[in-house]
């Protein structure tokens, strides 16, 4: 193989291991999200269950 084929080879294989790199950079970055997007998700119907808590609570103390 000539100089300037081994050249264009080897810089192949460097663009090929950066975009598997960046590949896995975004598959994390994605899983990652989606850990948030459930925290978040937990975290409003937390906030919706103490809302509807509060107005069973003032409810109840309105029957009484």
């Amino acid at each position: 193989m000539s100089l300037e084929g081994q050249f264009n080879n080897n810089k192949r294989i460097a663009i090929t291991r950066k975009l598997i790199e960046n590949a896995r950079q975004r598959i994390n970055l994605s899983l990652e999200l989606e850990k948030e997007l459930d925290n978040l998700e937990l975290q409003r119907r937390m906030r919706q269950l103490e809302l509807e808590s509060k107005v069973l609570k003032q409810q109840e103390k309105g029957l009484a």
